[in-house]
C-alpha cells in the first residue's frame, strides 16, 4: 500500500514563491496556448472534457482551465500554492462560471473521488516529494476518471541538462526579477537560431517542438526560458523514474508518451 502524504519527511521546501513572480508578470493569453495544451495532453482530445468535473492541478496563471472549460467541463478547479498565481488566476478566469480557483497545496490537496478528469501541466517535476502530490491525485479521482501529467523528459534533453546543472545552483540563489534579466542573454541568441532555422542545419533533437517554437513571439520565447532557469527544482525523468514514479499508485491502466521527443505524457486511468 502506497505511502499517505502525512508520511513525507519534513520540512517541504516551498517551490511556488518564484513561480509565483513569474505568474503574476505573465497574464497574457497567446492564440498558440491552446495548440501547446493539446499537445501536452495527447492523445485526450477536447472530447474528453466534455460533462466532466476537471481538476487543474498546478495551475499557475490559469491558462489550461480556460482550455477545459471552453471544451464543455461541467466543472472546472484550478488550485496553486503560489498566491501571486492564484491571484493571477482569479482575475484571468472570472468571465466563466464553470470555474472555481483555490489556493492549496498537491501536497494536501483535501478532495475525495470529486474529479472524472485531473490533469497537471509542468508541476511534478518541480516538487521536492513528487509521488506526494501523484497519491493525492489519485485520491481526488473518481473510479475510472483519469489523470494526465506532463513531465520534462531526460531523454532529447542531455545537452540542456548538462548546462542547467551547471548554472542551477547559482540560479537558484538569484531573485526572480534577476533571472528574469539575465534569461535575455539565453533567449535572445536562441529566438535568432530558431527564426534562422539553425536548429535544422544542426538536425538537432525534437525539431518539431522547435520548429513550433520559432512562430512563437519574443515575449513567449523568453518567458519559456525565464521558467526554465527560474525553479529551486526541476527533475528531468528518465522513462523507468517515471514507471516508478507512478507505480506507487493502484491505477487501473498507465499510459507513457515520449511526448515530441523531449518530455512525457503520462495518462493513468484509477481502478
Amino acid at each position: 500500500m502506497a505511502a499517505t502524504a502525512s508520511a513525507s519527511p519534513e520540512p517541504v521546501l516551498d517551490t511556488s514563491k518564484r513561480f509565483g513572480f513569474e505568474w503574476d508578470r505573465y497574464r497574457d493569453l497567446y492564440p498558440h496556448y491552446e495548440e501547446q495544451f493539446l499537445g501536452w495532453v495527447a492523445p485526450l482530445e477536447p472530447a474528453d472534457f466534455a460533462g466532466r468535473d476537471v481538476l487543474d492541478a498546478g495551475c499557475g496563471m490559469g491558462r489550461n482551465s480556460r482550455w477545459a472549460a471552453k471544451y464543455g467541463a461541467r466543472s472546472v478547479l484550478a488550485v496553486d500554492y503560489a498566491e501571486l498565481a492564484v491571484n493571477a488566476a482569479r482575475a484571468g478566469l472570472a468571465d466563466l462560471p464553470n470555474v472555481a480557483v483555490e489556493r492549496q497545496s498537491l501536497y494536501d490537496l483535501d478532495r475525495s473521488q470529486a474529479f472524472d478528469l485531473c490533469f497537471s501541466i509542468g508541476v511534478i517535476h518541480h516538487l521536492e516529494f513528487p509521488e506526494r502530490a501523484v497519491a493525492r491525485l489519485h485520491r481526488a479521482l473518481r473510479p475510472g476518471g483519469r489523470l494526465v501529467v506532463w513531465l520534462y523528459g531526460y531523454e532529447g534533453n542531455e545537452a540542456w541538462v548538462r548546462f542547467f546543472r551547471v548554472l542551477h545552483p547559482l540560479l537558484k540563489r538569484l531573485p526572480p526579477s534577476l533571472v528574469h534579466a539575465l534569461a535575455y542573454l539565453v533567449s535572445l541568441p536562441i529566438f535568432t537560431g530558431l527564426k534562422l532555422g539553425v536548429h535544422r542545419w544542426l538536425r538537432l533533437g525534437g525539431s518539431s517542438y522547435l520548429d513550433a517554437v520559432a512562430r512563437f513571439p519574443f515575449a513567449h520565447l523568453h518567458k519559456i526560458v525565464f521558467d526554465q532557469l527560474l525553479p529551486d527544482i526541476a527533475h528531468y525523468y528518465k522513462r523507468d523514474e517515471v514507471t516508478a514514479l507512478f507505480a506507487q499508485q493502484a491505477w487501473g491502466d498507465i499510459s507513457i508518451h515520449h511526448n515530441r521527443g523531449y518530455s512525457w505524457t503520462v495518462i493513468c486511468q484509477r481502478a
